[in-house]
């Protein structure tokens, strides 16, 4: 027999091999969440999301299909991201939101509010974005066709699944490319960063753990900063020291924010001062 968790108990008794006969009771089972792929199963799907409390966990990857349940906490987000290839399927089961789509992720001109109950479709090639506007976590299943994460994946926060992404070779917003082609990457061996978004300097800022509203700088100067420091990256082989890693990018605009909160907009004055000087 498959154990199947969450399941309404029912006055009746089920022989279907997929139901598990128990006396009746006011309780619904709860069981440990894990990845119960590729096997026949049911569940009782908005139990399960609410009973979820990591960032991400995936609970049944099968060769074409995959659902992941989520828990944003408080103001917390998805995360800017694109999937060209594959529609994705997102229902809220407790909480509230707001829900951000576009073709360009400088320009997402579709904005709705979400609540319980509330499903949300995403076209493949659409820029997409949930955020947590609520008090409490919100709880959410995701359905990806074909699977978009490594079975069993489980990540307690979102740092961690940034950190794992980072770590397989790819930028801050996707997976592995070789093992998951459906989704994008923008830094490989054979691409030279030139800038990065505000939104990938948004999510470095979040790996280092920076918290702007106790820092004596802001997104803009942290932005800004590791864009001037791609200057010791790939696009300069003589003083290439970073590879064009997001993180060590990032440390180095990190350090010189430390000395200087405005280290960069004295650095842009400096700058235009020796041009003048040496154009004379």
């Amino acid at each position: 027999m498959h154990d199947a968790p969450f399941l309404y108990y029912h006055q009746y008794q089920y022989t279907n091999p997929y139901y598990i006969n128990e006396p009746i009771n006011n309780k619904r089972r709860n069981i440990g969440l894990k990845d119960y792929g590729k096997k026949p199963f049911v569940i009782n799907i908005n139990e399960a999301t609410k009973q979820n409390i990591n960032y991400r966990t995936a609970l049944w990857t099968g060769n074409h299909l995959q659902v992941t349940l989520m828990s944003l906490k408080v103001g917390e987000d998805i995360g800017l991201e694109i999937h060209p290839n594959v529609d994705q399927f997102l229902r809220i089961e407790q909480g509230q939101g707001i829900v951000q789509m576009g073709k360009r992720k400088d320009n997402l001109n579709f904005v709705q509010n979400v609540y319980d109950d509330s499903a949300i479709m995403i076209p493949a090639g659409t820029w997409h974005n949930v955020t947590n506007t609520g008090n409490i976590p919100l709880k959410i299943y995701s359905i990806y066709a074909p699977p978009q994460h490594p079975f069993g994946k489980v990540h307690v926060t979102k740092a961690d699944s940034l950190t794992a992404k980072h770590r397989s070779g790819c930028d801050l917003h996707y997976s592995h490319s070789t093992k998951y082609p459906n989704r994008i990457q923008t830094n490989t061996l054979n691409i030279v960063k030139t800038s990065f978004s505000k939104e990938e300097a948004a999510a470095i800022a979040l790996l280092l753990g920076i918290d702007f509203t106790k820092s004596k700088f802001d997104l803009d100067e942290f932005w800004m900063g590791v864009n001037t420091e791609l200057e010791h990256g790939k696009h300069s082989s003589q003083t290439n020291v970073t590879g064009d890693d997001p993180l060590i990018t990032g440390k180095i605009a990190l350090a010189h924010l430390n000395e200087f909160p405005d280290y960069y907009k004295r650095l842009k004055v400096l700058e235009e001062e020796a041009k003048a000087y040496w154009n004379k």
